[in-house]
């Protein structure tokens, strides 16, 4: 079956433009709420509502916080209304559509009965019906022409979703009605163009599928067009796919309206693969036998004796399945008709003394007696022992058949043939496991029970899952509550799973683990807002690194953790204490119910380094620091993250500094003295001048100096008295800065 799949299929510019402008406000954590459907797609307009962006009908709804307007836009006095209040506005308007609401104010004020060609109901109408001050009149048929009033002058117009021939058609009419009449073609060329190409494409194949939101105006529209050419199918997501559509179909069309994300296009494609022979092929190598010929799991039976001799057995390939190929010959039997030759129909065997009759396709009991490389035996209690190939054992491929079994284990089997060349019964593992899988994959889809899947390979369009012996398909797009751009890292892991789909005669079911994980952060969600409280320790996850602080997930929402409340010490960027996917924990500083916002502290769930500073630092001690900042009357030095204290100018040096960039620069590790500590007001006086007279003393202590009398005094310059009068103004100067 052929898909093809229109260019101009999915969002057009206005609506691209209202979901960028969407994601920026979210990404600022800008607090926003959208004036009716942002676009006419549930899918979009959950999936953003998930992200905080919820649906108000009325500025009044607002609570504080931006309203976005729609691609649609609004009537003037919503946006009057939104100024008068101090409601800030993100006007989303489609370029297009606001030089129709110019076009029809422009009119109105010039004195034309304006006329709009459109749905009286659709959002785009009614705002540019407030754009004439209500005075414009909307015509959808041309029943509806009786409506507009006697005039000398007309302007026409329409909504911007119209098609060509519904708008000319009635334009032609309205001509005679007026001495003057303006038309205006305003018929959104994207939209044109999405109908011209939907019409050449509906008259080339057998059947279209148009992907739109039931309430979209332009999907409405495209499927009433293309079902004037052929039959048509118009569906909101790939659930509502049927694949009765497609028998006897060489050729579908695909097209979507203006607010059809590409991703439900891609998923909508990828299921109508699931009908289509090619991934019949790509996925077939893991397929077992259909279903038609793999019966419910029932309980064994012992059937009344039969008297009669079985009957003759037909020349069958069964010694190259006891040569290693049974498997294939396996299946190729179950695929066999009863009416073809070499169909076996029963055998009757004495086990442990009572006749009994066992069949090809049932489903028996039997212990392991036996391992081999290429088989395993079993004891089903008769004369002689059932063989399972190797092939027939999982699955998966099995290279060591201990594995998967080991000897006294009872296990069910699924019975291939009832005989071969040496008199044993063929029986497979993997094809019982799948008629058991088969009904409790029926059972989870009803009662959406969780299942565990493991990866087998990555195929067209999704994963491809052994889950419960049987093969599931899971869309790349159900994968993780967000995209997936490599799926091979899947391979080999187990996923949580959930049946979504599933076709039991045709053994086929889609599974979804997005859709368990949607489900635990809406509750993780939920919860959080009940619970947490400020001031409260919590565990998160480092999401998302900003040049302003980080994002931590808490369980579903996030929390802004600001980068003067990551640590006690000055950092320049976030990344100094944390990466992305750090567990940390954290102290709520504030909540913000309406707006959904959280302030947290990494710092503050940490204990402050002044509370015991006077522990680990004593007057008069010598300690290493760094220099992190240098103002006018001196340097800030941090002797450990979350303590600095203030070398005053005066104790930079053993002499006069007019500017401590003189002596010293931003990151130079110096010596200090510590003068004073002041735990209370956090502040911790140094000196690196002291260290540097200590260290001559010590240098200079035992060797021979010139004594203090024998130096000849230098007016102005005793040391005694400078540095007296150093410490003394280095004091008051350091109280008064600090």
């Amino acid at each position: 079956m052929k898909i093809s799949l229109a260019r101009s299929a999915g969002f057009c510019f206005g609506v691209r433009r209202a979901l960028q402008l969407a994601d920026q406000a979210i990404e600022k954590q800008t607090p926003i709420c959208s004036l009716g459907e942002l676009i006419h797609n549930p899918s979009v307009v959950e999936g953003l509502r998930l992200r905080g962006v919820d649906v108000i009908n009325d500025l009044s709804e607002a609570g504080g916080r931006t309203v976005l307007i729609r691609s649609h836009g609004v009537a003037p006095e919503i946006l009057k209304v939104a100024e008068e209040q101090g409601i800030k506005i993100i006007d989303a308007t489609c370029p297009f559509v606001r030089r129709v609401q110019k076009l029809a104010e422009d009119m109105t004020d010039q004195g034309y009965q304006v006329v709009v060609i459109g749905s009286a109901e659709h959002p785009e109408v009614r705002a540019i019906l407030g754009w004439t001050g209500y005075k414009a009149v909307v015509v959808y048929e041309l029943k509806d022409l009786g409506q507009v009033p006697s005039s000398k002058k007309i302007g026409i117009l329409s909504q911007t979703t119209q098609t060509r021939d519904r708008f000319y058609t009635i334009a032609r009419e309205l001509i005679g009605k007026a001495q003057e009449v303006r038309c205006y073609d305003t018929i959104c060329k994207a939209s044109l163009d999405r109908q011209e190409e939907a019409a050449a494409m509906a008259e080339n194949v057998g059947t279209m599928i148009v992907i739109g939101g039931r309430n979209s105006a332009n999907t409405c529209k495209l499927t009433e067009i293309c079902a004037a050419y052929v039959p048509t199918h118009h569906i909101e997501n790939v659930t509502e796919l049927d694949a009765a559509w497609f028998g006897g179909i060489d050729s579908v069309g695909v097209t979507a309206g203006a607010s059809t994300p590409d991703w439900i296009i891609e998923e909508v494609v990828r299921g109508m693969t699931m009908f289509d022979e090619e991934l019949e092929a790509t996925q077939g190598e893991l397929q077992d036998a259909s279903p038609e010929v793999v019966p419910e799991v029932v309980p064994e039976v012992v059937p009344v004796v039969s008297l009669e001799a079985a009957p003759e057995m037909a020349p069958s390939n069964d010694a190259e399945a006891a040569a290693g190929t049974a498997g294939d010959e396996s299946e190729q039997a179950l695929a066999k008709t009863p009416s073809e030759p070499g169909q076996e129909e029963m055998m009757n065997l004495d086990f442990a003394g009572t006749p009994r009759q066992i069949q090809q396709g049932d489903l028996i009991s039997g212990t392991v007696v036996q391992v081999r490389d290429d088989e395993v035996l079993i004891d089903i209690g008769g004369k002689s022992e059932g063989i399972i190939p190797r092939q027939e054992l999982a699955l998966k491929s099995v290279d060591n058949p201990n594995e998967v079994v080991k000897e006294g284990d009872v296990i069910d089997v699924y019975v291939l043939r009832v005989d071969n060349d040496e008199g044993h019964l063929m029986l497979s593992k993997k094809r019982a496991d799948r008629a058991k899988a088969l009904q409790e994959v029926e059972q989870a889809l009803d009662t959406k029970v969780e299942m565990a899947g493991e990866v087998l390979k990555v195929v067209k369009g999704g994963l491809l899952i052994d889950v419960m012996g049987m093969r599931g398909f899971v869309p790349a797009s159900l994968v993780e509550r967000g995209y997936v751009g490599d799926l091979d890292k899947y391979v080999g892991k187990i996923l949580r799973l959930r049946v979504i789909e599933f076709d039991k005669n045709r053994g086929k079911v889609v599974l979804s683990q997005k859709a368990i994980l949607q489900e635990e952060y809406i509750l993780a969600q939920k919860e959080l807002w009940e619970t947490i409280q400020a001031g409260e320790i919590r565990k998160g996850t480092v999401r998302h690194l900003t040049n302003f602080g980080a994002f931590v997930d808490l369980g579903g929402v996030d929390g802004l953790l600001h980068i003067s409340e990551l640590s006690w010490g000055r950092i320049k960027h976030p990344s100094e204490v944390v990466q992305e996917g750090d567990e940390v924990e954290v102290y709520v500083i504030s909540i913000d119910r309406d707006s959904k916002r959280i302030s947290l502290s990494l710092k503050q769930a940490q204990a402050n380094p002044w509370k015991t500073v006077d522990e680990r630092y004593q007057v008069g001690e010598i300690v290493k620091g760094t220099i992190v900042r240098l103002v006018s009357f001196g340097v800030f030095v941090e002797v450990e993250p979350g303590v600095e204290g203030l070398v005053h100018i005066s104790r930079l040096a053993d002499y006069r500094v007019a500017k401590p960039e003189d002596v010293v620069s931003a990151g130079q590790e110096v010596d200090v003295k510590i003068l004073e500590i002041n735990k209370q007001d956090q502040r911790i006086s140094l000196s690196i001048k002291d260290t540097i007279k200590a260290d001559k003393e010590s240098k200079g202590r035992g060797s021979d100096r010139e004594s203090r009398a024998d130096r000849e005094p230098v007016a102005g310059n005793d040391p005694e008295v400078s540095q007296n009068l150093g410490d003394l103004f280095g004091d008051l100067f350091t109280h008064s800065e600090q």
